[in-house]
């Protein structure tokens, strides 16, 4: 064996089970390793009675090779698949090199796994460790610094760091004792203080701790499980706490894609600066963060990151800023009219705003967080006044242990070490060869619908009466709009009748003034070819009879003590003091006024009682009671039986919409909980549905529908933010997206001029559904012709390929709208592209978004296109220009690869 190198072999399996500990063999080499190649094969048998590796330690009863050149034969030689070859110059770093090995027991025997160190000094001290899981290799070091590899071809590996707390001092780590160490471990690691750090092969190998607690990863294909775990003490008279963290450098990745619907919505996301906050389902979050909300990232390098979305007090930051918001001006949350005063997040990098400059660029990181609490003074937000010390407690502790289906508000007996109470933070991590491959390796552990929605909703398009008639909807109102309809040449549909068409929220009974005759109204529609649905959320007007009838039955979520109105206006910078001034007295006076009777009072909130977008004081249907749930389904579909409804529009269903102090019948086990139980307990049970909030719930088989875009042309909540939303969907599991309607919600006076209707209309007609309220009609003749234009092509571009596309996102959650690096992932022109998109693989959208714009620069992917109506057999891989007047929505057709 050359010099400076050192080998290893490994005893029978049975000797180290006598010995009951992990068996570490290390030794430092004295001269540089440069001089050879060589090449170290790692043995991994499951029940095998040996394993063998390079010569140079004696083990008794098993012999030791005679060179690296008889070793490397027989590893070619052998018909063991677990064979692995690696460079050992891609593995070490430094001069002087240490060879470990850490025999770790498993369900299935006993596995073998080895792992380089370099060290400054001889000794048996290990400053890093290198693992491989096919072709994704991990680097640990005692620093608490990761480099990934993968098969990408990328010179740079992607790093990522464990952000050590200070109980771990400037100290490094070192291997866990035996009795520590997980089954089935890769690598076990522990710092002073007690933070440990435990790997797992994410592959079909992982032992059955592993499978337990990481089987929200299942089936990620090669790469690693990491568990941070941190104690969770008290440290300073602040209360600054320790947390779990992990940071993921955004450059070594290239550029990023997918976490969460925002609203300033970028594409690609480390183009925004995403302030770190907590990651729960919002409307019009603290930091910008939506409705829809995934649990992973991927890179255009293929780096793929997922976070166990259970995770208790899980945070998480994307670029942020570098500067925390001060105390005294927190970010917030707001309803309503509150939105009024929030700031459109989050920030575009490098761009200057009205209230930062472009010289202010974010961190650099994905940084993803367990902590001990939901408190934080830079960020407010409702679950900071729903949580206790003690549930914090009893969350963390039924996390820890992978016992989440046992979450209980008793709990068990209170810890006495802090070590006994650690913040866990568990995420996947893969290296794969490319940003569409990453996308994959994402979807596949995710649930799929495996029934798509009904064809209907995507052959004709949805019509809601909420941007004309708003809460003044009346049965007139909603006659008219199907007969306009019909009368400008459009298919009927979904016709969907939105807020206020109750009599009071929850009753689930039509207003007997505004609508007179809802079943006659009904058949009269379908009559017409359209379906009917209604507008439904989980909260219960004070006051309503069914509000009544849930609290004598239980089935509300009870509160503690309510804020005082001094409070409420009192909380926060400026711009929150005011936002809830406004609003108290919104809720007051029922302003603007004219709606209808049962509006107002809103003054002072009740214990349970929240305040939401609405003027009346709610409560809110307590989810985790499978009693409550049969209940207002039973409600629901009795409506259905009365007079003849299809289906329903359901709004909320957000965990931000929760009075303070809630108490359910039993404790959720973390804010997004509330929504899967809102999707997939109510709004599933329903053929015709569509939902706004989602979180863990890709096994829905209705229509996600995108939040509330505002009236205007920008990428801050109005036109420009349609596609990288919908682009968004697709990466984290949401084919079946329902944009928002054509348009926008014409709020605070908003309405889209001819221009806007046209492009917007553009934007969204070749998208999976498509949803109008705005009449085009009544916005100008030319919007009403444009508008008619691109729902015709609609039917003939999109529609002939729907249904291949749609089985086959029902199947295994395949985008139907997908970006533009999905053709040719390797192709980095296609990285940054925001305002085009794909329908299946053929078919290549690139409306205009720009206001004035009449021609536009267009990216062709790889292959040989024809533009629809136009110029054909365009090579790819280019840009072109086309000519793009206000009738005309770019439209590509690819004839071959």
């Amino acid at each position: 064996m050359g010099a400076g190198l050192v080998g290893l072999t490994i005893s029978s399996p049975r000797v180290a089970t006598e010995t009951g500990k992990t068996s570490l063999f290390a030794t430092a080499a004295k001269r540089k390793a440069t001089s050879r190649r060589t090449n170290l094969r790692t043995h991994r048998r499951n029940g095998s009675h040996n394993a063998e590796c390079t010569e140079g330690l004696d083990v008794p009863g098993v012999p030791a090779s005679s060179s690296v050149e008889e070793d490397e034969e027989t590893c070619r030689s052998s018909r063991n698949k677990d064979v692995r070859l690696m460079n050992r110059r891609q593995a070490m770093r430094r001069t002087s090199f240490a060879l470990g090995a850490t025999v770790l027991p498993s369900m299935q025997g006993f596995q073998f796994y080895e792992a380089f160190a370099a060290i400054d000094e001889p000794g048996d001290h290990l400053d890093e460790w290198v693992l491989s899981v096919g072709l994704s290799t991990l680097t640990v070091r005692s620093d608490g610094t990761m480099d990934l590899r993968g098969n990408n071809g990328s010179t740079s590996p992607q790093t990522l760091n464990v952000i050590l707390p200070r109980s771990a001092g400037n100290t490094k780590a070192s291997l866990s004792p035996a009795r520590k160490t997980p089954p089935g471990a890769l690598l076990s690691l522990q710092w002073p203080g007690g933070t440990t750090l435990v790997v797992w092969d994410s592959g079909d190998e992982a032992g059955d701790m592993s499978r337990r607690l990481f089987s929200w990863a299942a089936g990620v294909g090669e790469g690693f499980l990491l568990e941070l775990s941190v104690p969770s003490d008290v440290d300073d008279v602040n209360g600054n706490t320790e947390q779990a963290e992990i940071n993921v450098d955004l450059q070594t990745g290239g550029r990023w894609y997918g976490g969460a619907h925002l609203l300033r919505q970028l594409w690609p996301l480390d183009r925004a600066q995403w302030e770190l906050g907590p990651m729960y389902p919002f409307d019009h979050g603290p930091n910008g963060l939506g409705s829809v909300v995934g649990a992973h990232w991927v890179s255009s390098r293929g780096t793929f990151v997922a976070v166990d979305p259970g995770t208790p007090m899980l945070h998480v930051g994307l670029n942020a800023s570098t500067q925390q918001r001060p105390r005294d001006d927190p970010r917030f949350f707001g309803v309503g009219i509150q939105h009024l005063t929030q700031e459109a997040l989050p920030y575009e990098d490098g761009v200057a705003s009205r209230n930062r400059n472009a010289s202010e660029r974010g961190d650099g990181k994905l940084r993803i967080q367990a902590r001990r609490t939901w408190q934080d003074g830079h960020v407010l937000h409702p679950w900071q006044a729903i949580g206790t010390p003690e549930s914090e407690r009893e969350q963390r502790r039924a996390f820890n242990e992978g016992e989440n289906d046992e979450v209980t508000y008793a709990g068990k007996q209170p810890y006495t070490d802090v070590l006994d109470d650690p913040c866990v933070l568990r995420i996947a991590i893969a290296a794969t060869s490319d940003v569409r491959a990453a996308t994959l390796s994402a979807l596949k552990p995710l649930q799929s619908p495996q029934l798509p929605p009904l064809a209907v909703v995507f052959n004709r398009p949805t019509w809601t009466t909420w941007a004309t008639s708003h809460a003044d909807v009346t049965q007139a109102d909603v006659l008219a709009l199907g007969k306009a309809v019909i009368d400008n040449g459009y298919r009927p549909g979904v016709l969907e009748i939105d807020d206020r068409w109750q009599s009071r929220y929850g009753d689930l009974e039509f207003d007997s003034v505004k609508f007179p005759d809802p079943k006659g109204m009904i058949v009269s529609l379908k009559k017409e070819g359209f379906l009917v649905t209604v507008w439904v959320m989980p909260f219960l007007q004070e006051g309503s009879v069914a509000c009544a009838e849930a609290r004598r039955l239980g089935h509300l979520i009870e509160g503690g003590d309510p804020p005082s109105i001094a409070r409420e206006i009192s909380v926060g910078g400026a711009g929150e003091r005011l936002g809830s001034t406004v609003k108290v007295l919104v809720d007051l006076v029922d302003f603007p006024p004219g709606h209808w009777d049962g509006g107002g009072g809103g003054w002072a909130l009740q214990s349970g009682q929240l305040r939401w977008w609405g003027t009346q004081p709610v409560r809110a249907i307590d989810l985790t009671s499978d009693a409550a749930i049969a209940w207002f389904v039973s409600r629901l579909k009795a409506l259905q039986a009365r007079v003849g409804i299809d289906g329903f529009k359901f709004d909320a269903g957000e965990p931000c919409f929760l009075p303070r102090g809630a108490v359910t019948s039993r404790p959720l086990k973390y804010p997004g909980e509330y929504t899967q139980l809102w999707v997939n307990k109510v709004v599933s049970q329903f053929n015709i549905s569509e939902v706004r909030s989602a979180m863990g719930t890709t096994g829905y088989r209705g229509l996600v529908r995108m939040g509330d875009r505002d009236t205007v042309w920008g990428v801050d909540n109005g036109l420009q933010s349609l596609i990288p939303a919908l682009l968004t969907s697709s990466v984290l599991g949401y084919p079946f997206c329902l944009p928002d309607m054509i348009g926008g919600n014409a709020y605070w006076g908003q309405f889209p001029d001819t221009e806007l209707m046209i492009r917007w209309a553009q934007v969204s007609a070749l998208m999976p559904a498509v949803q109008w309220s705005i009449p085009p009609w009544e916005v100008s003749d030319e919007a009403a012709d444009a508008c008619k234009v691109a729902d015709s092509m609609r039917e003939a571009i999109l529609l002939p390929r729907i249904d291949e596309l749609i089985a086959a996102a029902a199947t295994n959650l395949t985008p139907i709208c997908r970006p533009l690096w999905w053709l040719d992932p390797l192709d980095q022109e296609t990285f940054n592209v925001d305002d085009q998109f794909l329908i299946g693989d053929d078919v290549l959208v690139a409306p205009v978004v720009v206001k004035g714009a009449r021609s536009r620069r267009v990216y062709l992917p790889a292959g040989v296109w024809s533009e629809y109506n136009g110029e054909k057999h365009i090579l790819g891989s280019r840009w072109v220009e086309v000519d793009a007047p206000l009738k005309k929505l770019p439209v590509f057709i690819r004839a071959s690869v």
